[in-house]
């Protein structure tokens, strides 16, 4: 027998022809007409090549065939049922490991919270986060990486992204930072003295550099960093000019000796975003765990 010949309702139709022997009481059970099911059975012995019920005495009974399908049907069919459940979720059985790639602000500053109520409703879960970089969206295509937390990806089909909030980059700086001394700073004042970067997170500063190309002007990048904690602690400690989305700034600059100035150019509004693989869009679980980060976070 091949699985093109038949179907769920064929099945089903088999399991309440056999457990009822009656055609027109199984068709109830089905909610269909006498008749359809009826076509049902025609087809069932076609497939099985055997009549599977025969009249017996004027009433229906079930083939040595039929009762041999008889006893099987039940469990496949129950086993079919609990394949089309798994579709539902209880946070407390999971046991699922879930990779989030984000910057060290977010890990530090916003995602502790957030995976302290997870814990809460999910005691079996595993979470590992990781620095998102230039590899992110290839982990995030291989599995590797479940989530990502930065800006939204551009023309892409296999990754979703679900908005978090927007900012807008300012300056960062020491506050005895000669910088501050010119109220009506420049772009040439900005590119005048060395400059700081963070390299996690996807490229917030490309819509600087592209600015100030199109100005003649470039930027002196003397320092480089995956951590915005060290990145602040060298800030301490030199006239670095660090260029970052303003509510880390804001966060980052209390009780530091550091002062947040405005750009002086415009610079565009960003959004940044939770991010995911299409693979996992309609996965219960990760469903549930995208659900629990985006709500505390927006």
């Amino acid at each position: 027998m091949q699985l093109g010949k038949i179907n769920l309702n064929l099945l089903s139709a088999l399991y309440y022809l056999l457990q009822e022997q009656n055609v027109t009481r199984a068709a109830e059970k089905m909610h269909l007409s006498q008749s359809a099911m009826s076509k049902h059975l025609a087809k069932l012995r076609e497939v099985f090549g055997d009549p599977l019920l025969v009249r017996v005495q004027g009433s229906l009974q079930a083939t040595p065939k039929g009762l041999e399908l008889k006893a099987q049907v039940a469990p496949l069919l129950d086993a079919v049922e609990s394949l089309l459940h798994q579709q539902s979720f209880e946070p407390s059985l999971c046991q699922r490991t879930f990779t989030i790639a984000t910057s060290d602000y977010v890990s530090e500053h916003l995602l502790p919270k957030v995976i302290g109520d997870i814990y809460q409703q999910a005691p079996q879960l595993n979470i590992e986060l990781c620095n998102w970089d230039h590899t992110t969206y290839r982990l995030l295509h291989s599995g590797e990486v479940d989530l990502g937390m930065t800006l939204p990806p551009k023309d892409s089909t296999e990754l979703h992204a679900s908005a978090l909030g927007t900012d807008k980059l300012v300056c960062l700086m020491h506050q005895q930072h000669p910088y501050l001394i010119n109220s009506q700073a420049s772009a040439i004042d900005y590119c005048r003295y060395p400059h700081a970067i963070v390299t996690t997170g996807a490229d917030k500063n490309s819509q600087i550099d592209h600015y100030l190309h199109s100005q003649g002007l470039q930027r002196q990048i003397q320092f480089k960093s995956s951590s915005y904690h060290a990145t602040i602690q060298v800030l301490c400690e030199t006239r670095f000019i660090l260029t970052l989305p303003k509510k880390i700034a804001q966060l980052l600059v209390q009780q530091r000796p550091l002062a947040i100035v405005e750009l002086p150019f415009n610079s565009e509004t960003f959004e940044y975003s939770l991010i995911w693989h299409h693979r996992n869009h309609h996965d219960p679980a990760h469903s549930w765990f995208r659900q629990q980060i985006h709500q505390a976070m927006t």
